[in-house]
């Protein structure tokens, strides 16, 4: 038995560059259902209904500057689950700008966006997953929120890793993948 589980475990660690966090899915309170604030309940369902139909979507946050080991997972996961990409380059930086500065730290974002993204796009297109590019200049988390808010087929989230990740796994650095399934019903 010593041997499985320790067999096991060494299973697991081969794929330690994927780390993916879950979210614990909402139930419909049958309790309000039956206290008779059915609204609730039916909303709920109609939304957990919508995530199935939806297609699923692969959201890849990156700040500008592609990282490979982002991009590339991105596409092998789109690839065998069947999905779609939206790449979202995301900053706040240039907030902290005024006039003519914030001007040319935008440009300067956009353009490390536009250039990145278009390598991707070319991968993407190459391999036959559809892959749709979205830059904003706001803060991220606020943005992923509401792009998930948005969008129900957006099932899981890609980032970069953390500084000290990368510095630990210079050459497979772990990617944060983040799974949304159901998330949306806890708004």
């Amino acid at each position: 038995m010593m041997k499985i589980i320790s067999w096991m475990r060494f299973g697991w660690k081969k794929n330690s560059d994927i780390k993916i966090k879950k979210i614990k899915k909402k139930n419909i309170d049958v309790g309000e259902m039956a206290a008779g604030n059915q609204t609730a309940g039916a909303n709920a369902l109609e939304q957990m209904l919508a995530q199935k139909n939806a297609t699923t979507k692969i959201l890849v946050v990156q700040d500008g500057e592609h990282m490979y080991q982002v991009t590339d997972y991105a596409m092998k996961m789109a690839q065998r689950l069947d999905c779609e990409i939206i790449a979202l380059d995301v900053t706040d930086g240039p907030l902290q700008f005024s006039g003519d500065r914030k001007e040319r730290e935008v440009n300067r974002f956009q353009e490390r966006a536009r250039q990145g993204a278009a390598a991707f796009s070319l991968q993407a297109e190459s391999q036959g997953v559809s892959l749709k590019h979205i830059i904003e200049i706001a803060d991220p988390e606020e943005v992923v929120a509401r792009l998930s808010a948005e969008d129900v087929g957006i099932r899981y989230v890609l980032t970069k890793p953390d500084q000290e990740s990368l510095r630990a796994n210079q050459e497979r650095p772990q990617v944060p993948v983040y799974d949304l399934n159901c998330s949306r019903l806890n708004r």
